[in-house]
């Protein structure tokens, strides 16, 4: 639909959204609460979070028009009026602020839902315009995207479920998240680096060699997974680290089925690729501690249904890859062992 396309939806409705929830299905599971009692708080929270998306989409487009048009790439707000472009992004703010109030007294988390608005709006507008600053548009970018959208659901649910935040998970997700924000905006930048050097863009990756990053997104990943590690311990659940297990399982059949290669942030050539860990943190985290959330209390199958209704496409691609291959093994040792009766009546 024409709307969707405008809002840049398909760019993180399925990618950036189930991660922040599987922060809070965790922070929700570490409370004496039950989740589904905590349900509605996580729906109003997501709401506040697609209202952010869809202003930093808006904005993002409107602020890039005059580059784009320079670099020959479509931009989708020019199929909207110039007079009533602002809207959008407009009614967006008035129901960030309504959000703003729905979230007081918790004021950490009051002022992280802000943080993610005003990085987002430095990052765009004239005159900061973070984006054309190097690093700091890839640091800003990874903040308001990631780190404060997660740290947000570990502080608000952590609120309402009145337990005391947990500073060890919020530090580590907080670091997870930064260092997933940085390998996503870095994948995008790299990808458009061609047009932003076109239009002299300052991005970050415009001034990098691809080449002279490697051992940097090395890095970057290393932090990720040791951050990582320490939220699984503080999860202290057998069900995300089986759920691991099944993504590197994943992984291994997109290699042998499509020859996928694994990248860190950048393609090395035209193969089709998967992003290390991203169908992880989209997928089988947050599936797997609502798997979980439905062995402590069955209520809970509400809320994985609605989820899979949310987000269904990367869940049937995975689940279409785990068939496919589990058949094709199984059809090969069946004629495997029809080829050995047959030779053994010989």
């Amino acid at each position: 639909m024409k709307v969707f396309n405008i809002i840049r939806s398909q760019e993180w409705w399925a990618h950036k959204l189930p991660p922040l929830l599987a922060i809070g299905y965790a922070t929700a599971l570490m409370s004496t609460q039950p989740l589904y009692k905590v349900a509605l708080w996580l729906v109003f929270l997501l709401s506040s979070l697609v209202v952010g998306a869809i202003y930093v989409s808006v904005i993002n487009d409107i602020t890039d028009l005059e580059e784009d048009i320079a670099s020959g790439k479509s931009n989708r707000i020019q199929q909207i009026p110039p007079k009533f472009r602002w809207i959008i992004p407009a009614a967006c703010v008035l129901l960030g602020i309504g959000f703003g109030y729905f979230i007081y007294p918790d004021l950490l988390s009051c002022l992280l839902y802000l943080l993610s608005w005003i990085v987002f709006s430095l990052y765009s507008i004239e005159p900061v315009r973070l984006k054309n600053r190097g690093i700091l548009g890839v640091l800003a970018d990874g903040c308001g995207s990631h780190v404060f959208t997660s740290l947000l659901m570990v502080s608000s649910v952590s609120y309402v479920t009145k337990q005391p935040i947990n500073w060890i998970w919020f530090c580590s997700a907080g670091i997870w998240a930064l260092c997933y924000g940085l390998r996503g905006i870095l994948w995008h930048q790299f990808a458009d680096r061609e047009n932003d050097i076109k239009v002299n863009l300052n991005t970050y990756a415009s001034k990098v060699a691809p080449q002279d990053f490697k051992n940097k997104g090395i890095l970057l990943v290393a932090l990720e997974i040791i951050s990582l590690t320490v939220m699984l311990y503080e999860i202290d659940l057998a069900a995300p680290v089986i759920a691991l297990v099944l993504y590197f399982i994943l992984v291994y059949i997109r290699y042998d089925r499509y020859k996928n290669q694994l990248i860190i942030v950048m393609k090395t050539d035209d193969r089709p690729f998967q992003i290390l860990m991203a169908d992880y943190y989209q997928m089988l985290f947050p599936i797997s501690l609502l798997v979980f959330a439905v062995s402590l209390n069955t209520v809970n199958l509400i809320i994985l249904a609605i989820h899979v209704l949310l987000f269904p496409y990367v869940l049937w691609l995975a689940l279409y890859d785990y068939v496919i291959y589990a058949a094709a093994i199984f059809f090969k040792r069946f004629r495997m062992s029809g080829n050995n009766n047959n030779n053994n009546n010989i």
